[in-house]
């Protein structure tokens, strides 16, 4: 998020109680007990679209991002566009096979699916994933992971799945009961974690989940154009620091499987980079 904005806009911030700003504000009429507000503004200080108020979130700023750059008429980075993703519209599903790790890798590729997690239900190997079911509704997930043999089980959260699913699977439908237990982190986008040098870079889920499903496939060239700019000068310069006899150790730099943790991680690995 930080990267878009900095690269891909020249950002203003203008403070809402301070003297010195009262000019700006009365500029834009805005008045001076707002929330925080977003504006997106052209050379000449005009909207580029409506402002908006209320912006907390990773989400919602980076689909007002993404609408300006549109309404700009320029290209939107696939790493900022998969930042505009609706979470509270996201549903979840849960597979059973012989090996999450595979499992991972092939539902994590299909299109609508936004991560997946790796864990342990019912004494089997699961993945459970989210997904937006206005890009891919119940039973084509459900028919997807079958041909991926990723359906030995079919655990549903809801009665409407439960119903799709008996129709599919028949007895391999079952109502997901209790919790699932979440695998160890080495085990978590193992496909990834498995790769020196991108397994290093600090990923969001989004990017973990579809690279995952990308890197040992042969449309890894793929899994390369999901990164950000920045993110591809760190992998060549973690890439070039393990091609060299005496370059820098990155055994300890595996990125984080949380979201919240991504930038205190980022700061620690751009400092070990630096570092003589």
């Amino acid at each position: 998020m930080v990267e878009a904005i900095e690269d891909l806009f020249v950002p203003v911030l203008v403070y809402n109680n301070k003297s010195s700003d009262s000019a700006v504000l009365a500029k834009f009429n805005e008045p001076s007990w707002n929330n925080p507000v977003v504006r997106f503004i052209n050379s000449e200080g005009k909207d580029v679209i409506q402002r908006k108020d209320g912006v907390w979130n990773v989400a919602p700023m980076a689909t007002q991002m993404t609408a300006a750059l549109k309404a700009s008429k320029r290209e939107v980075p696939s790493y900022l566009s998969d930042l505009a993703i609706d979470t509270s519209n996201l549903e979840i599903a849960t597979f059973a096979m012989s090996c999450y790790w595979t499992g991972e890798a092939r539902l994590g590729g299909i299109d609508g699916v936004m991560s997946t997690t790796a864990g342990w239900g019912g004494g089997r190997e699961v993945v459970r994933l989210t997904y937006d079911p206005e890009k891919v509704d119940y039973a084509k997930l459900v028919n997807t992971a079958q041909s991926f043999q990723c359906a030995s089980k079919v655990y549903t959260h809801s009665e409407s799945q439960l119903k799709t699913a008996k129709a599919l699977v028949g007895s391999r439908a079952e109502s997901f009961s209790g919790t699932a237990r979440k695998a160890k982190l080495s085990d978590q986008k193992y496909q990834l974690r498995t790769i020196p040098g991108v397994r290093s870079l600090p990923l969001t889920t989004y990017q973990s989940t579809k690279i995952n499903s990308l890197i040992r496939s042969p449309q890894r060239q793929e899994a390369l154009e999901l990164l950000s700019p920045r993110q591809i000068a760190m992998y060549r310069k973690i890439s070039a620091e393990m091609d060299s006899s005496s370059g820098k150790s990155f055994d300890s730099f595996v990125f984080p499987d949380d979201d919240s943790k991504l930038g205190e991680y980022q700061a620690r690995l751009a400092k070990h980079l630096m570092a003589k």
